[in-house]
């Protein structure tokens, strides 16, 4: 073998070998992201990372227990922070973790591995939040009993028929509804619980009472169980006119009485 096939040889090997050095730096030099964390409120789920990628891409791939390696098609060399796999977690119970991988815009060896960033689990069953209940409520001829009728908020889970299915659906016995309840005119609150949407609540004939409702899911763990809060909506009283206006004056008489005291004792 003469010299000049020994020079070509040995040149070869080394631009090949400086091609694959310089081919995994640029790998390993790609930016990963910094922080990946879940997004979830009824059941709609969306990934989210940062930084926002320059000159490189993100790749999001994610599996379970239950679950094989799977990647959305809509979030596959994206240039955004966010990946939604509201349709992609159907097993609810299954605990799931992601890759968020950066990845060269042009590749052109698919078997390359790329840098990623690992997600923590996450569980929609146990994790997802759950938002705010709504409620009407009736009251009973003899106006000593007033019911709240409670929906629960839908989930972006679709059922059999293709239709949402509501908290309530998804959840079923492993779930109860609480609300609490005061007089309009006081500020000392109660407790009711139902494990069905409805809730009877005994009240004094002719007083206005106040009302917020949640769900609980007891499986849960504590930090995670309740719901949001619905909004506050009250009945309607239906003392007569002059009874509000003696009952306030009756406030503002004790009021002063007490005033009168704490300047006596020189308090005040």
């Amino acid at each position: 073998m003469g010299v000049a096939t020994l020079l070509n040889i040995g040149c070869f090997v080394l631009c090949f070998l400086f091609t694959q050095n310089g081919k995994a730096s640029g790998i390993s030099q790609l930016p990963v992201a910094t922080k990946v964390w879940w997004t979830s409120i009824n059941f709609k789920t969306i990934l989210e990372w940062e930084p926002k990628p320059s000159g490189y891409a993100y790749t999001v791939e994610f599996f379970g227990k239950k679950t094989d390696v799977q990647k959305s098609p809509r979030c596959i060399k994206i240039q955004t922070t966010e990946c939604d796999l509201t349709s992609f977690l159907l097993n609810l119970t299954d605990s799931y973790t992601a890759h968020v991988i950066s990845e060269p815009i042009e590749t052109v060896d698919k078997t390359e591995e790329y840098p990623y960033t690992r997600s923590d689990k996450f569980t929609p069953y146990k994790d997802t939040k759950i938002g705010q209940p709504t409620f009407k409520f009736e009251e009973n001829e003899a106006k000593d009993n007033i019911k709240l009728l409670i929906e629960a908020p839908l989930s972006s889970i679709r059922g059999p028929n293709n239709t949402f299915l509501s908290i309530q659906e998804i959840f079923k016995n492993d779930l109860e509804y609480v609300t609490y309840y005061r007089k309009a005119s006081s500020t000392g609150k109660k407790e009711a619980k139902s494990t069905i949407n409805e809730i009877n609540v005994p009240v004094d004939r002719g007083e206005s009472y106040c009302f917020n409702v949640h769900i609980v899911i007891p499986s849960r763990s504590d930090e995670n169980q309740q719901s949001q809060d619905s909004a506050t909506h009250c009945s309607h009283s239906e003392k007569p006119f002059y009874e509000g206006i003696v009952q306030h004056l009756s406030r503002q008489k004790r009021c002063f009485h007490y005033f009168i005291v704490y300047r006596l004792y020189g308090v005040v």
